[in-house]
């Protein structure tokens, strides 16, 4: 398996800039849900969270807003595919 890096650069946690971001999956003033090029799901949460830009050719991401955590999920196949394969 390929690592693919990304890097995020969070100034006064007011903006952030993210690179190797594949696709917004979900986003409101609140959360922000962005897939990875590793297979990761970045959460983003916050308060009046707007996306700046997303340049998805680039995979370059910046968002701003009153962030007050991020977090990172690991996509993995649901459950029941594991449980049945």
């Amino acid at each position: 398996m390929e690592i693919i890096n990304h890097t995020l650069t969070l100034e006064n946690r007011k903006r952030i800039c993210l690179t190797a971001v594949l696709e917004v999956l979900a986003f409101s003033d609140k959360e922000i849900r962005l897939k990875l090029k590793n297979n990761e799901v970045l959460i983003l949460n916050g308060e009046n969270l707007k996306i700046v830009c997303f340049d998805s050719s680039n995979a370059n991401f910046t968002a701003s807003g009153n962030i007050v955590s991020i977090r990172y999920r690991t996509s993995s196949a649901p459950l029941v595919k594991k449980v049945f394969k």
